[in-house]
């Protein structure tokens, strides 16, 4: 494989578009219809060898469907193309609820310009660069004939100015994808078909494989499959109890708080969290309550507060067990 890639002067680990870079390249100096040199033919070979077995390689390294892929999607003993991965960024709502949300995906296609070749033809002829029109540079045995210009000191070609010599160019289309509930971070979809091509044009194409990510929600957070609210509540009604609007991804909606201290504390509603998907069951809600107290009260409320001050004071070893402890001990006259 080494000599693979030193035949194609590509460094260990050269991606499929550099190896047919390369490869287009050198085809265009060493096809025997360009070049009249005996040796042609079977160096032209030894490169299209060279080209193919590089990218079988590339192909025997494409990523395998993962476990949260559907059984039966793909076909892992079929030859197809390697997958292409793309990440999809989704919001809490879309995971929730489920949505439709366009995704661009970008094939490369022969350069229209060039019709794949890489090359271009120069409307009028130029002096070659690399030997300065001489047809001869400077080799390790001495002058040996400029590849670039094939000895004749002007080139009448160069680089695809579209495409950079590569012979492709980016088509981009645009798919509407259908979101099921139930997704979360490096989960997957998979959309057959649209992934690299097979170096062999008769076999499929490779797969997309969507790797979701969710965008940081303002309010939300995730902890596994359970969704986590921080919700400011105010400390009488942590006392008393009673219905609680909160938010939610699915739409507002009302829980009941129990009676009990004011102090922070968690409210945990089964199964609302994030929805089931696969072998994965639903999350839970867990509503971290967050006591707050009045600031600043007007007139009014001092009197108010003054009677509930009364009134508990009343039965102080039993609403404030530790201040009644406390000023029996120290204010006893």
């Amino acid at each position: 494989m080494s000599d693979a890639h030193a035949l194609l002067g590509l460094q260990p680990g050269a991606t499929t578009q550099q190896i047919k870079r390369a490869f287009r390249k050198l085809a265009m100096q060493w096809h025997p219809d360009r070049n009249p040199d005996p040796a042609a033919l079977e160096h032209f070979k030894l490169l299209r060898q060279a080209h193919d077995r590089l990218l079988a390689a590339l192909l025997d390294e494409a990523p395998e469907a993962t476990a949260n892929e559907e059984p039966g999607e793909a076909d892992p003993a079929s030859p197809r193309g390697p997958d292409r991965i793309q990440t999809l960024e989704l919001s809490f709502e879309d995971v929730f609820l489920g949505a439709t949300r366009p995704v661009c995906v970008r094939t490369p296609v022969a350069c229209s310009h060039c019709g794949g070749s890489g090359v271009e033809t120069l409307s009028v002829s130029r002096l070659c660069e690399p030997c300065r029109g001489s047809g001869r540079i400077r080799g390790a045995k001495g002058l040996v004939r400029c590849p670039e210009c094939e000895g004749r000191g002007y080139r009448n070609t160069q680089p695809c100015s579209h495409c950079a010599g590569s012979g492709e160019t980016m088509a981009e289309r645009w798919l509407q994808i259908t979101i099921p509930p139930g997704l979360v971070d490096d989960d997957e979809l998979r959309l057959a078909g649209e992934g690299e091509a097979h170096p062999d044009g008769n076999c499929p194409r490779g797969d997309l494989r969507l790797r979701i990510r969710l965008t940081p929600h303002p309010i939300f957070r995730r902890d596994g499959r359970n969704l986590i609210l921080q919700r400011p509540v105010s400390a009488l009604r942590m006392l008393i109890g009673g219905p609680l609007r909160i938010p939610h991804p699915a739409g507002v909606r009302t829980v009941v708080l129990d009676p009990g201290i004011a102090h922070a504390r968690a409210l945990r509603v089964p199964g609302a969290g994030f929805p089931g998907r696969g072998r994965h069951a639903s999350g839970d809600l867990v509503i971290e309550l967050d006591p707050m107290l009045p600031q600043a009260p007007d007139k009014q409320l001092h009197a108010l507060i003054e009677q509930l001050e009364a009134a508990l004071g009343n039965s102080a070893a039993r609403h404030f067990p530790e201040l009644a402890r406390w000023e029996a001990e120290w204010l006893n006259d």
